[in-house]
């Protein structure tokens, strides 16, 4: 456990050179190493804890030398705000101590991201058949998790399936305390942690990422991003469009529907056109590239769908049977995967932004969440796998993204609808208090 914990310091020492938002800082690095480390395995470069040391000592000298700004520490969180955040994070400090002594037993978890763990951990890079032989562990799934994993391995020094789940754990830590960060620099405390504590309380959230699955951390990735993009279209902040760029980028090589959730983000931020969008998405282009041309190099195919097959009207008009039935069952996963309640907190909070006109940032999240919902029914449409076994086997962890990325976003929309409230009302005090006030006719007679 003591080289695992000094990864992950790692990891907080190499966020904390690149942002200066202490409570982003650990998962802003988890984010960059494990971007690094997923491109460094396709070229056989193993990353382990002395790397690491040296790239944070490297990184440390040179923000000291450039006199990097002291970090933010934040304003104080205020008393409920401040409750609600320590329940949250007690809550995960909880499930850590669970999840560094849980057997990995879920199927996906050791036949998909623990194999391909495994033998980057064995051969340090993707020379292997399991990367580029069907019969194993799918060939499509990008290797954030797994590149990540296998350097929480190597600082171990040895293959530790059960240990490793304690770095899941940490990054539902630092999701928890980067989404307080980015929320309360715009909403009240109260509101931004009823959002961190609801979302680490869904049911759904800490049970899928004891499974050592990839969707919870797709959906921590995307959340963090959407919530970076949604305050840039707010604050035209270049800093937050570069976050952004950097989680959905993670997004990207996590799995393969965070291309769909990335580039959908990317769509709807274009609702408020700025050529500084154009930068962001060329750098989540730039993170996503080596892994597109690895795939491309080694004509590995996704074995269940092929994107190709979406601009195939016949292909579509011969299956259209499984329209109907994907649309109800995802419809009913996002309602019924043990999200509490995280949707109904999103729609209200939507209803809110768009009653007090806050058109741009409510477009945003309407347009974001109605891409991605289409895109997952699409998936399914075109997939090859039976549908009822597709919704059975992957619809209730699919939507993870969808409904925590809204969930998100949630005490942004009700924010910006509760400060134009209050802005109007004072509006409307100094109007009538700076009218004029009519003469009584006696005290004009009088006069």
């Amino acid at each position: 456990m003591i080289g695992l914990l000094a990864a992950n310091a790692c990891y907080l020492a190499i966020g904390a050179c690149i942002t200066r938002r202490v409570g982003l800082a650990y998962v802003v690095g988890v984010a960059v190493v494990g971007i690094a480390t997923a491109h460094l395995a396709l070229i056989h470069v193993p990353i382990g804890l002395l790397e690491l040391l040296v790239v944070a000592v490297a990184l440390g000298i040179y923000r000291w030398r450039r006199r990097w700004i002291r970090p933010e520490l934040g304003e104080h969180p205020g008393v409920v705000g401040g409750v609600l955040l320590v329940l949250a994070l007690g809550l995960l400090v909880k499930a850590t101590a669970a999840f560094a002594v849980r057997p990995l037993i879920e199927w996906d978890g050791w036949a998909i991201w623990a194999m391909k763990a495994r033998a980057l951990f064995d051969f340090g890079g993707v020379q292997h058949d399991v990367f580029t032989t069907a019969p194993y562990a799918p060939l499509q799934h990008p290797l954030l998790l797994p590149s990540l994993e296998a350097t929480g391995f190597r600082a171990i020094g040895s293959y530790d399936g059960t240990l490793i789940h304690l770095q899941l754990a940490l990054l539902a830590l630092g999701f928890a305390l980067g989404l307080w960060t980015l929320l309360r620099e715009r909403v009240g405390s109260p509101l931004a942690g009823v959002a961190v504590l609801a979302i680490v309380a869904a049911d759904s959230t800490l049970q899928q990422l004891a499974g050592n699955l990839a969707d919870i951390p797709l959906a921590m990735f995307v959340a963090l991003g959407l919530l970076c993009l949604g305050r840039w279209l707010l604050e035209a902040d270049r800093g937050l469009l570069a976050l952004g760029a950097v989680f959905l980028g993670a997004a990207t090589l996590t799995k393969p529907e965070g291309l769909l959730f990335a580039s959908a983000a990317l769509l709807a931020a274009a609702v408020a056109w700025r050529r500084d969008l154009l930068w962001g998405a060329l750098g989540v282009v730039a993170i996503y590239a080596p892994w597109r041309i690895f795939v491309a190099a080694h004509h590995l195919r996704n074995q269940e769908y092929s994107l190709g097959d979406a601009l195939d009207p016949s292909y579509l008009a011969d299956r259209s049977e499984r329209v109907r039935p994907a649309v109800s069952g995802v419809w009913h996963q996002v309602w019924a995967s043990g999200w509490s309640w995280l949707v109904p907190f999103a729609l209200v909070s939507l209803g809110a932004a768009l009653l007090a006109q806050r058109w741009r940032i409510s477009a945003f999240a309407a347009i974001w969440a109605v891409l991605s919902f289409g895109g997952i029914v699409l998936v399914f449409w075109i997939s090859v796998v039976p549908i009822q076994l597709t919704l059975l086997w992957a619809a209730y962890r699919t939507v993870a993204s969808l409904v925590i990325g809204a969930a998100a976003l949630a005490p942004l929309l009700a924010g910006e609808a509760w400060r134009t409230t209050r802005i109007r009302a004072r509006s409307d005090e100094r109007s009538t208090d700076a009218s004029p006030r009519p003469v009584s006719v006696a005290s004009s007679s009088g006069s």
